[in-house]
């Protein structure tokens, strides 16, 4: 008993890695909101639990994803735009990332929501 609870425990730090190596976000994603108009582009790559990538604002600003992780379904990323610090919390489920994006300008902080679709390869 001893030793299969021990077997358990061993497994368990690696879970989430192996669960996010089943994901594969790379590849490109439409951002939209349902009250803004534009689309922003997320491009992704993964190694294991790391994202990088870049994110591409509807006016066309490109931002380097800093601090990607994808953990189960969950992926976290940050990234600089017009020297404003952003942070991004998404929910993946199949082709789809429910993303809450939390931007600080003048120690204040504003969330929105958006949904990333992935844009089929050809």
């Amino acid at each position: 008993m001893t030793a299969a609870l021990c077997g358990v425990f061993m497994v368990l730090p690696f879970s989430s890695e192996a669960c996010a190596q089943g994901a594969n976000l790379t590849g490109t994603w439409q951002v939209k909101s349902d009250k803004e108009p534009g689309i922003s582009t997320l491009e992704l790559t993964q190694s294991g639990v790391a994202v990088s990538g870049t994110w591409q604002s509807a006016h066309g600003d490109t931002s380097k994803i800093e601090n990607g992780k994808l953990a189960g379904e969950t992926l976290t990323f940050s990234f600089t735009r017009d020297t404003h610090h952003i942070d991004a919390t998404g929910h993946l489920s199949g082709d789809t990332i429910s993303l809450d994006i939390t931007g600080h300008k003048w120690g204040m902080s504003k969330t929105v929501h958006r949904t990333a679709t992935r844009v089929a390869s050809n």
